[in-house]
C-alpha cells in the first residue's frame, strides 16, 4: 500500500503495478450487510474473502472491490437496510420510482454509512488497514443487530441532516413521477385522490357529474376551479401582493411572474433548470399554502 487517504488509496499488485483502490472506504460497511442480502447480489460479490488481510492479498478481490458491480451492491443493500426505517408507511421500496426524493435518499449509502461509523457500529478503512494483523475476520452479523442498529441510526441521520422536511413535503404533495410504472394499492390511492374518484358513488368520476350535467343544462359548461391558478389569479390581483412577494425568494417570484405572463408549468421548469414540471407545481402549491397563512383566505391548498 502506497497511500491511506481514503480518497486516494493505491495499492501495489503483483508485478510492482499500482491499483487505484476505489471503493476501498466500503469494505467495512460491506462486512455488515447481512447474508440473506448479499446472497442475492451474485455469487462473485459473495467470493470476496471476509478476512481483512486476505482480502487486501488477493488481487482478483481487490478488483472487484473498485467495480461499478461492488458500489452497485453497497448502494442497493443500504437503501433496503434503510428503508423500513426512513419510510414505515411505504412497505416496499419499489413502490416508489427513482424520481421520488424519499427513493434519492434511501440510495445514499454514506449517509448511512457515516452514521454508523461515527457512532462506533463501523470502523473506518484506515481503523483496519492500521490494525494488527491478526483477527481480522468478520462474520455475518445477525439480521436482528442490524435491524436494530439501522432502525436507531437512520432516525438519528434524518434528524442530524435535517431530511424530515423532505419527506414530509414529498408525502404532502406527491406527484405522478413520484411512483413506478408498476401498479400498488398507494400508486392506485394518489391516482384516485388525484382525479376526484373517491365520492360516495365510486362508480362515477367527478368527469362523470360534468358530463352527465353538460347533456342535462344543453352544454352548459360546468368546472371545478383549479386552486393553483386561482392561487395565481389571486396574488396578481390583490393589493398587498408586494407584501407578500418581498417575503419569498428571488426564484419563486420568477416562478410566479412567468406564470403570469402564461407560460407552461413544462416551460418555467425548463427555463429554471427543474428537472419535471412537477417540482413547479409543487412549489406553486407551497406558495399558496404561505400565501393564505399570510392573506388568511382559504385557496384549497
Amino acid at each position: 500500500m502506497q497511500e491511506t487517504n481514503i480518497h486516494r488509496i493505491k495499492i501495489e499488485v503483483p508485478g510492482g503495478a499500482l491499483l487505484a483502490f476505489r471503493n476501498a472506504q466500503y469494505i467495512p460497511a460491506f462486512y455488515f450487510i447481512p447474508e440473506s442480502y448479499l446472497l442475492k447480489c451474485g455469487q462473485e460479490l459473495c467470493s470476496i474473502p471476509r478476512d481483512f488481510n486476505q482480502l487486501m492479498n488477493d488481487e482478483d478481490a481487490i478488483r472487484l472491490v473498485t467495480s461499478d458491480l461492488f458500489l452497485l451492491c453497497i448502494i442497493d443493500c443500504y437503501a433496503y437496510m434503510a428503508w423500513p426505517y426512513l419510510c414505515p408507511d411505504i412497505p416496499y421500496m419499489e413502490i416508489l420510482s427513482g424520481y421520488s426524493p424519499a427513493w434519492k435518499i434511501a440510495h445514499a449509502p454514506d449517509i448511512w454509512i457515516d452514521e454508523l461509523t461515527r457512532t462506533g457500529i463501523l470502523p473506518t478503512f484506515e481503523t483496519l488497514f492500521h490494525k494488527p494483523k491478526e483477527n481480522l475476520h468478520f462474520g455475518f452479523v445477525p439480521i436482528e443487530e442490524i435491524s436494530f442498529h439501522m432502525s436507531n441510526i437512520v432516525q438519528s441521520a434524518v434528524k442530524r441532516h435535517d431530511l424530515q422536511v423532505i419527506l414530509d413535503a414529498e408525502k404532502e404533495y406527491r406527484c405522478f413521477e413520484d411512483f413506478d410504472y408498476r401498479e400498488s394499492n398507494q400508486k392506485i390511492d394518489f391516482i384516485r385522490k388525484w382525479y376526484h374518484t373517491r365520492t360516495k358513488h365510486p362508480q362515477i368520476s367527478l368527469e362523470g357529474y360534468q358530463e352527465q350535467l353538460r347533456i342535462n343544462y344543453d352544454d352548459i359548461e360546468w368546472e371545478i376551479p383549479d386552486p393553483i391558478s386561482s392561487f395565481e389569479e389571486e396574488v396578481e390581483a390583490r393589493v398587498d401582493v408586494n407584501k407578500f412577494l418581498s417575503k419569498i425568494d428571488d426564484k419563486d417570484k420568477q416562478i410566479l411572474q412567468m406564470r403570469a405572463e402564461g407560460y407552461t408549468y413544462q416551460e418555467i421548469a425548463d427555463r429554471l433548470g427543474y428537472k419535471t414540471h412537477s417540482a413547479v407545481v409543487k412549489r406553486i402549491k407551497k406558495l399558496g399554502k404561505k400565501y393564505q397563512e399570510d392573506s388568511g383566505l382559504n385557496f384549497g391548498f
